[in-house]
């Protein structure tokens, strides 16, 4: 089936709009005729009869393409065009997709980054680029929505219910994101954007600039789009953390920690909760991001079309941080202060602070290369369909934790001021301003190198349909999916990591390695707390540790100094995995009395076969040092593998009844499952011996998939152009579940927090949405302009698991009990204004963070706001604000009075202008 659809473009992110909603629309209305027109397999939804030609009129055309989207499908399908994408504040698609009813994201410093779906994390939930996977660069599943340049795409559809030809592999939901066609669109198009983007809190500007270029023949039989961003940004957040997490101290018996560590002052205790440390930092980020995508179209005849799609998007970032790392390990406790078995208050005299400086790579690349023909003769139509893609992350090389450290020093630290920061002091009674004073420094642990991710993805499909008349549509397809995910790691050795440990030895360095700051710690906060310290090049150090000389003592005792990083065979993997595929679906449409009806009914299988291949390290001995730091010692190196398979069959139903012109009511059921995260399956292990956070972690290859049965009923009134009014429940019984376990294991006088995930029991989900969409053009000129958009979710689970660490228990990671977002518009003659809340309830972050402890990101609520002007028919100058309200981002270890990380970003303005011909 192929619909006319003749678009205007509009000035730049409008200028999108006109294949790129098309194809869009196509992928939700084709289900009538085919399950996808390009790629095979991925693009559904409903389709009832041909549409209207229309003329793209800003804002209420992509408005209306939502809404149509949405009414039309068999299943539940939100959307967005590419208006919300382009002309919201939004820095990335995980930005524009939290609009929609279901969606929350999870943000990296003040980024909006992942994604989750009715209560599902992001490992839940499969990312496609017009229906194909999208490899990532994370360790896992989960797509970083941070690559992907808002500019390069042209809409995107959640599908949140399942059916036979979409992805299995998803019980959150499936994320298609769409870019231009040029087959669908003007005969030629052009347009491009330059913005400044300000960041307050790093006191930058940074440039922006993309285009399009789409066009194709008077024959309409070839075309070309492409597509362009460029941006580069300067970061800055102020966080204040507890680097090592919470703890459990006491002083009574001789394994306790401040055992014969405190002054007569301070009564015996134990199994008091108190901070490991206190680490206040400055992140300074530098990101340069390029993106490209580029289609070409041929018709040979009118019944075969052939598609070719390259989307190339490159992140280059590089995080510098530089802060304290206010230590309790070392010096004698000489006052407390217990409440409710938390240490408050604490003084300790002769010990020692470190302060920290790290250089961390995110050096990405994400590809994908996409090739489709359609053979639509008369009522029947075949599609093959072949695609690869390939994400890498380079941190491996250039990659520095580097620690100094003072002694000698008088710290204190004050919980009670009811802050997420501390107030916290520390000074030296031989020399003032300890935290910037550049001498009086010794070298101290050093732990350089990182891991490169690469994920491999490759897919075959051949779909066929066949319209048999009568309402009736015959769908099936077979494919296959091939990924390997591999992790490869250097490291030092432990002997190495802790050569200068204590800071008893001072290496000569050049006189201008450190330096203050200069930059104000988190300026909106009023408590007690030092506002800066130093700041060196971690490369300059590493340098000077090469060039120390090791005295005949230290020689005569063994020691090794600073050893470049090497392979880690046992922090590095490999884990393929192959999925054999088929499919058979059914659509019947008719008439329920005078109501017309809409059913899909369909089972789909997926066979998975997995390999993980590794090695196996086991940790022999860790003996305490006394100087801060433990001895470790390592079993050699033994190569491992394992493999698994196992199969699933996966029916659904959706059915659509329109119950008058205006009132649509839904039914969906069906099975899915997940996958394990590639990272789980992965037998690589991470052991961190720092005193107070001595853990491990590793993968399990045993683990089972994710199993679920869900269902869903909705009701939709449409009852204004451009309007609706929508609710849905839906319950999913997710019937086995993964889940990080976390035991203590003694190794000689040290025990490790050993953490692992394991196959656990199932939990059910069940929620409810409600979205509000209404354009008053009722109203008198000019305020027939006003429009407004809300959704509001809420989501519940009787997950209860137990850890075992803290005792605490939780529910199910990434889930928001409530979530809700409003936008209010403007769009009238030459004003187009949008003023966006998004609220966010707390969720369980980590299961098992540091030293075991369940982790929390607490309430988040974000105001964005936009103004545009257009100057000329062909130019639009625009204002965005972004974080006008200065929202804090705070993350809390089992509760709310046991800060894990409190950190600002501050708010960010863009200035642009953007333009068509």
């Amino acid at each position: 089936m192929a619909h006319a659809h003749k678009r205007r473009f509009r000035p730049y992110f409008s200028s999108l709009i006109p294949a790129a909603s098309l194809a869009l629309a196509h992928g939700a209305f084709a289900q009538e005729a085919a399950p996808a027109a390009e790629p095979a397999a991925q693009n559904t939804g409903g389709s009832e009869g041909g549409l209207e030609e229309v003329v793209v009129t800003g804002l209420r055309s992509s408005l209306q393409q939502s809404v149509e989207i949405k009414r039309t499908a068999i299943g539940s399908v939100d959307a967005i065009a590419t208006e919300d994408l382009g002309k919201l504040p939004d820095q990335n698609v995980a930005e524009s997709l939290q609009r929609i009813n279901g969606v929350t994201i999870e943000r990296n410093r003040g980024d909006g980054q992942f994604i989750s779906v009715r209560g599902l994390g992001p490992q839940f939930n499969v990312v496609t680029l017009n229906g194909r996977t999208l490899a990532t660069e994370n360790v896992g599943r989960e797509f970083s929505f941070d690559v992907l340049p808002s500019e390069l795409i042209s809409g995107a559809n959640v599908y949140k219910s399942p059916q036979a030809n979409l992805n299995g592999a998803s019980i959150g939901a499936t994320v298609d994101i769409r870019t231009v066609r040029p087959l669908e669109g003007d005969g030629f198009s052009a347009g491009g954007q330059l913005r400044t983007i300000y960041n307050d809190l790093a006191d930058d500007f940074g440039p922006s600039a993309s285009g399009l270029l789409s066009f194709h023949n008077d024959a309409g039989d070839f075309g070309v789009a492409l597509v362009a961003s460029y941006e580069k940004r300067d970061l800055r957040d102020d966080e204040f953390t507890i680097g090592a997490g919470h703890v459990k101290r006491g002083s009574v018996l001789p394994t306790d920690y401040f055992y014969n560590r405190t002054g007569p002052n301070v009564a015996p205790f134990s199994n008091v909760d108190m901070p490991s440390n206190l680490s206040p930092f400055f992140v300074l980020s530098e990101r340069e991001r390029t993106g490209v995508n580029l289609t070409v179209q041929y018709k040979p005849a009118d019944e075969v079309t052939m598609s070719l799609d390259g989307f190339y998007s490159k992140l280059d970032q590089m995080d510098h941080s530089t802060g304290l790392a206010y230590d309790f390990s070392g010096g004698t406790l000489v006052e407390q202060v217990v409440e409710g078995n938390k240490a408050v208050y604490q003084k300790i005299e002769n010990g020692f602070v470190d302060q920290i400086v790290t250089r961390a790579p995110r050096l990405t690349e994400t590809k994908l290369i996409g090739y489709n023909i359609e053979w639509t003769p008369g009522d029947f139509r075949l599609a093959f369909d072949a695609s690869a893609s390939e994400a890498t992350r380079e941190g491996k090389e250039d990659n520095y934790f580097s620690t100094i450290r003072r002694t000698g020093m008088t710290m204190e630290f004050d919980r009670r001021n009811g802050s997420p920061i501390y107030d916290y002091t520390f000074s030296n009674p031989n020399y003032p301003n300890a935290a910037t004073d550049v001498n009086n420094i010794g070298a101290h642990y050093e732990n350089d190198g990182g891991s490169d991710y690469k994920d491999e993805t490759k897919e075959f499909r051949l779909d066929g349909s066949w319209d048999a008349g009568t309402g009736i549509a015959l769908y099936g397809g077979i494919g296959r999916e091939e990924r390997d995910k591999t992790i490869e790691t250097i490291s030092m050795p432990f002997s190495s990591q802790c050569a200068f440990c204590g800071g008893g030895v001072y290496v000569p360095m050049p006189s201008n390695i450190f330096r203050p700051t200069n930059m104000n710690f988190f300026s909106s906060h009023s408590g007690n707390a030092i506002r800066d310290w130093v700041d060196y090049d971690p490369r300059a150090l590493v340098s000077a540790l090469r060039n120390y000389v090791p005295t005949p003592a230290q020689v005569a005792a063994g020691w090794v100094g600073y050893v470049d990083p090497t392979f880690d065979p046992a922090q590095s993997s490999v884990v393929s995995e192959d999925v054999n595929l088929a499919y058979f679906m059914v659509e019947f449409k008719g008439e329920l009395g005078s109501m017309p009806y809409s059913i899909n009914a369909g089972l789909r299988y997926e066979g998975t076969e997995f390999t993980s291949s590794g090695a196996a390290q086991t940790l022999i001995s860790a003996v305490p040092n006394g100087l801060g730091q433990n001895i470790i010692t390592l079993s050699p190196v033994v190569p491992i593998s394992f493999d698994g398979k196992y199969h699933d069959f996966l029916p659904s139903l959706n059915v659509k009844l329109d119950l008058t012109d205006d009132l649509v009511a839904r039914f969906s059921a069906s099975k899915v499952m997940t996958r394990p995260t590639l990272s789980d399956l992965s037998p690589a292990q991470t052991i961190l011996s720092n005193p107070g956070n001595e853990t491990i972690n590793r993968g399990n290859p045993d683990l089972d998939p994710f199993r679920a049965k869900q269902f869903e009923v909705g009701l939709e009134w449409y009852f204004a152009d451009l309007s609706v009014l929508s609710g849905a429940a839906f319950y999913k019984d997710i019937e086995s579940f993964v889940a990080d376990a976390t035991t203590p294991q003694l190794v000689d006088q040290v025990v490790f927090q050993v953490t692992q995930p394991a196959n656990g029991k199932g939990a059910k989900v069940k929620g409810l949405e409600f979205g509000y969409q209404q354009v008053f053009d009722m109203l008198p000129a000019p305020f027939d302009g006003f429009g407004v958009q809300a959704n509001y979710t809420y989501v519940e689970s009787d997950a209860s698991y137990t850890n075992v660490v803290s005792g605490a228990s939780f529910g199910l990671q990434g889930l928001s009990r409530n979530s809700y977002n409003f936008v209010g518009f403007y769009e009238k003659d030459r004003i187009q204004a949008r003023l966006a809340y998004t609220y966010r309830e707390n969720f369980l972050q980590v299961a098992s963070g540091r030293n075991g402890d369940p982790e929390y990101f607490d309430d988040y609520g974000q105001l964005d706001a936009s103004f545009g002007f257009k100057v000329t028919d062909a130019i639009t100058v625009s204002l965005e604000g972004i974080n006008l309200n200065d929202e804090k981002e705070f993350i809390y270890s089992t509760t709310a009075d046991r800060t894990k990380e409190y950190r600002t970003t501050g708010r960010r303005y863009i200035l642009g202008v953007r333009t068509t011909f």
